[in-house]
């Protein structure tokens, strides 16, 4: 379902309020939602959009009409919903546009701890015949703070980050309801940027913006690390101990290489585009690296039919231990980064390898583009045709050309160890398919 900028999806429903999303769309969303999860009991938060109170009361109308209780946590990250959803067993809506800019906002909804599937999905968006429902009245609470912060806390212990000097760039976000509090119980040393909520003084996505602020901050504090979180606090970009921003493929290397130890999990799930460093870091630990469709919700599916615990996508910065959560939780990732920090010290950046990555988009239609894969997929020996065509190269280089899920555009993204030959694949490969495909 898409309109003028309206974009729906298993991850969320996005767009702008009263352009393309209306509250009336949201009390539908939301009342459909109710009916096909069945539940009686709804938990509700939002991040820092200044359109989520108005949207909130939409959403809590939506299941109210229908008789439903409505527990309303305020301002907390996706995280930490995802984690009470799954604690206390109880369907949620979370009030987000992700990593989208300030003006998007939008639905994620989540089932006992982990997002919806596609048949779910489909009773949300759908439309039902007018008078076809009982209206009831419902109640609001608000509930105690969720337990998210003790839960983490309980995982690495009390003090047991103590002197690990950290910067964090909440970026006006929700994170700030959890980062600082959790990391100073934990004995960490802690630089607050960005730490007003509403106020966004750069990029949403930390991934797209330079996070010059916290770079500088780092330096001049001498901090071990940076942090950089969006809007509705699941996805998280690293600076390193000289100022250094990091890809989120680095991040999620460093994060699943101490995971990987810690639970000595023998397989752990990524998507097609995640960094060829996670599977290097994974054989050392005798793991075994199995790969998904691109998408969080394609990654958790993979986790639970093949029984992973671990996973996560580089391109969006996250990491999922689904022993705690079923979703990306940027917190959980920079306390297993932090711990080995306090182990290894600056060394730790060293630990993995690091490659590059290159990404070019093409106007073309996906049937045209599929069509060139199958064809393409002839000429080389180690394909994958899963998720669009992957063709792995030597020196641990690869290709990956897959359509956009919600426009006619081909993303051709290139990895290699040098910047200059992934940029060379991606330039070469976005010809051939371009060629391919006229």
């Amino acid at each position: 379902m898409r309109g003028t900028r309206v974009i729906a999806s298993l991850s969320g429903i996005r767009g702008i309020l009263n352009q393309d999303l209306s509250l009336a769309d949201v009390a539908r969303f939301v009342s459909n939602f109710a009916e096909a999860s069945g539940g009686k009991e709804f938990l509700l938060a939002r991040d820092t959009r200044k359109t989520g109170p108005v949207i909130c009361r939409a959403v809590a109308a939506g299941v109210m009409s229908l008789g439903g209780t409505v527990l309303d946590y305020g301002v907390i990250s996706t995280p930490a919903l995802f984690r009470e959803s799954r604690m206390k067993g109880v369907p949620a809506v979370m009030v987000t546009a992700s990593h989208n800019e300030p003006e998007y906002n939008g639905l994620k909804f989540i089932v006992a701890g982990a997002g919806i599937g596609k048949e779910t999905f489909e009773k949300v968006v759908g439309r039902r015949p007018a008078g076809g429902r009982q209206f009831a009245e419902g109640r609001l609470v608000q509930p105690a703070k969720p337990g998210y912060v003790d839960s983490l806390a309980a995982r690495y212990g009390d003090g047991s980050c103590e002197g690990v000097k950290v910067a964090v760039d909440l970026g006006g976000g929700a994170a700030i309801a959890h980062a600082v509090p959790l990391l100073r119980r934990l004995g960490c040393e802690v630089a607050s940027l960005n730490d007003s909520y509403s106020v966004f003084t750069r990029a949403v996505d930390p991934i797209a913006d330079d996070l010059v602020l916290l770079r500088r901050t780092v330096r001049e504090k001498g901090c071990a690390l940076g942090l950089g979180f969006d809007c509705d606090g699941d996805r998280l970009v690293i600076v390193d101990s000289s100022g250094k921003k990091r890809s989120g493929d680095f991040m999620l290397t460093l994060a699943l290489q101490r995971l990987i130890l810690e639970t000595r999990e023998k397989q752990v799930v990524v998507s097609m585009d995640t960094t060829q460093a996670v599977e290097d870091v994974a054989r050392k630990a005798g793991c075994r690296v199995l790969r998904s469709r691109v998408g969080e919700t394609n990654v958790v599916q993979a986790m639970k039919s093949e029984g992973a615990r671990l996973g996560g996508e580089g391109s969006s910065g996250g990491l999922i231990d689904g022993d705690f959560n079923y979703c990306r939780d940027s917190l959980l990732a920079a306390l297993a980064i932090i711990k080995a920090l306090r182990e290894k010290g600056d060394a730790l950046y060293s630990s993995v390898p690091t490659y590059h990555q290159e990404r070019i988009a093409l106007r073309i239609p996906r049937q045209k583009a599929e069509k060139a894969f199958k064809v393409m997929a002839r000429q080389y020996e180690r394909t994958d045709l899963t998720d669009g065509l992957k063709i792995a190269l030597p020196q641990g280089a690869w290709v990956l050309m897959r359509p956009s899920g919600t426009e006619d555009v081909v993303r051709v993204s290139a990895e290699a160890p040098s910047a200059a030959k992934a940029k060379s694949i991606a330039k070469d490969f976005a010809r051939k398919l371009g060629r391919r495909s006229s």
